[in-house]
Formats: structure tokens, sequence, C-alpha cells
């Protein structure tokens, strides 16, 4: 017979409403940390899995959260990418921790009337989550009129939504600045920047590294690309493309900061192409840190690079929702650091001028 709330209040010494708000989430009367953790510790070691459909009636809610994907081919292919995968791992385990199921969800993020009919008209979720691709300003009006919580992920909407949708972005410009000091901090101060222009928190992060550091800005070492790479091959061939216009105009760097991990490889194939070595002559760091997502774009743990906290946006999404739904929170704006993984790739021991001066390129 599977374990009840008697049991569980039996155990713990507390009486059965006792335990019911605390695994409801339920704050409305006081209830120490240290209990409430024992009341779940023992639910968990008994077993128990609370009713849903009993519990989704007694909250008067659905206890079911969506996952946005967009009408376009595009944003299907965002399902693809291991960062968009990450995401939703941690959304789900956060979810279903809280008793929550997560769903997917087709709607048109520029027609207010694609959320009225899916949404709206027959409510079947508590709340929304968007990922990449943001919502549009007709959209965003309609979700504040309905008062229908939603959370952005990798956007920032904040303001345009007159504070009413929550955004949970990691601080990439922090992220770049740190790795391109820690460049500068091992002699180099001939970094070339390869990225797409899309990201421009990269791109910020690598000059502001330059500037505090009184590094002038050189228009040649940046090398941008307008065009939003689908996938990440595509990234990998712009990437490559680049770092051989650079060489072809024999601009000297010592070190090169990629917009991703993907485009620091294609920035490595081309070096790699014309006899230049990795890390003893350039310098290479990426960011995402693929590694950590058991994607290898090198054979071995390799490339120094930026770690993208991608479960963890989908964890804090999904907790920042329920705490709207739950228990009335405003929306907030919230950024999570990310962290520099150093590997061979920067070449720490190396001194940058003498690596490029056998390789000629000096």
């Amino acid at each position: 017979m599977p374990p009840t709330l008697r049991d569980i209040a039996r155990k713990a010494g507390l009486d059965i409403s006792t335990v019911s708000r605390v695994l409801n989430n339920d704050a409305s009367r006081g209830i120490s940390e240290p209990k409430r953790r024992e009341v779940l510790a023992i639910a968990r070691s008994l077993g128990y899995r609370p009713h849903r459909s009993a519990r989704a009636l007694r909250m008067g809610r659905h206890l079911n959260i969506a996952y946005v994907l967009t009408e376009t081919r595009a944003a299907r292919a965002t399902l693809e990418l291991p960062f968009a995968r990450y995401r939703l791992y941690g959304l789900e385990d956060a979810l279903t921790a809280r008793g929550y199921l997560l769903s997917l969800l087709r709607l048109d993020p520029d027609d207010p009337k694609s959320l009225q009919e899916k949404v709206l008209r027959w409510p079947q979720v508590d709340g929304l989550v968007f990922n990449y691709h943001v919502p549009s300003l007709a959209l965003i009006d309609a979700l504040r009129e309905a008062r229908l919580a939603a959370v952005a992920i990798d956007g920032d909407i904040f303001e345009q939504s007159e504070h009413t949708i929550s955004c949970i972005r990691s601080d990439r410009e922090a992220g770049v600045h740190a790795s391109v000091s820690h460049l500068i901090e091992h002699g180099h101060r001939r970094i070339a920047l390869i990225n797409a222009e899309v990201n421009r928190r990269r791109s910020a992060g690598y000059l502001r590294g330059l500037e505090e550091h009184g590094i002038e800005r050189d228009e040649r070492l940046i090398r941008l690309w307008s065009a939003r790479d689908p996938t990440l091959s595509s990234g990998r061939l712009h990437a490559y493309a680049a770092v051989q216009e650079l060489l072809q105009a024999k601009v000297p760097f010592t070190a090169i900061q990629a917009g991703s991990d993907f485009t620091a490889a294609g920035a490595i194939d081309a070096l790699l192409q014309s006899g230049i070595r990795v890390p003893e002559d350039v310098a290479v760091a990426g960011f995402d840190d693929l590694e950590a997502m058991d994607l290898f774009p090198f054979r071995r743990p390799f490339l120094t690079t930026l770690h993208d906290p991608n479960l963890e946006m989908g964890q804090k999404a999904a907790e920042v929702l329920l705490e709207q739904i739950e228990r009335g929170a405003a929306p907030q704006r919230i950024l999570l650091p990310t962290r520099l993984v150093v590997r061979e790739s920067c070449g720490c021991g190396h001194r940058p001028e003498s690596g490029l001066a056998a390789a000629g390129l000096w």
C-alpha cells in the first residue's frame, strides 16, 4: 500500500495539515526550515507520491507548465542544440520536484491570437517558458492582460514587459571579459575576436577586457559575421573563413577569443591548416563548454572556454516561475555567472611572442 500523508505526519511527529502545507510549498503559516527539510526527507524515504489530480483540484491549478515552441522552422531546430536540451533538463528536473508537468506548446510568438486560441480560451497551463525566441510586444501585452505567469530564458524583455515577465540570462559579457583578462595576464596583447554579430554581449566583454588593461582596440583584429548560425557547424565554417582572412591580411595576433566552442574549433582548423600550432604559436579560448554537455569538437578535453550555465538557467526559470504562480512573487530579472574553464588551448606556459616568431607571423 503506498504511503500517505498520515504516514509522513506520524513519523515526523506533526499533524497532517502541516505536512500537507510543506509538500505543497505553502508558506502561509510559519514552518521552520529544519522541520521542512525533515518532512521532505521523510517523504522521499517512504517513496511518497502525491495524487496529482487531487492536488491540482485542491490548489486550483493545472500543475502544468508549457515550454513554448514557435511555428518557425528555425525554432524547431533549436531543440537540436545542446544548450536548449540542457535548459529543458533543468526545467524538467525542477518542475518534477515540485509536482508539475512540462508540456510542449506550439505558439506563434508574434501573434496574440495564437495565445488566445491555444492558451487562454481553454486554459490548461499555469505558466509559459520562452527560450531563445522571445514574444512580440503584442503577445507580451496579451500575457500581461491575462495575468499569465511567464519567463524568458536567454532573452531580456523585462523592461519591455513592464516588469511582468521574468528573464533568466547568463552574464556573457563578464565571462568573456574574464577570459580576455586571463589571456592578457599571460602575456597576450594582440587578441583577435572571432564572433557572430548577434552575440553582442560577448563582443562587449572582449572590448571591456582590452580597455581595462590599457590595450587599444584594433579593428583589424575584430572579425564578425551578421548571419545567424542555425547550426553549430555553420559557426565553425564562419570562423574558419574569418581566421583565413586574418592570416591573408598578415594581421599579427597571439591569441583568439572565439564567441563559441564551435567557432573556436573553426579558428583552430584554419590555424592548423596554415602550420600554426595551438597553443604554442596562438592561444585560443571559446565559449559554451560543450565538453560539459557531452559534445566533443576535439579528440580530448582541450579547449579553454567559458562554462555557460544552461542547466542552471532552466532550473532557475522553473524556480522563479513557480514563485510567481504559487506565492504571487514579483517577476525577476536574473543574471547567472559563467565560469572560466582553463585547459590546454591557452598555453599559459608559453611566451606568445616566441611562438609567433617561430611560425613567421610576427
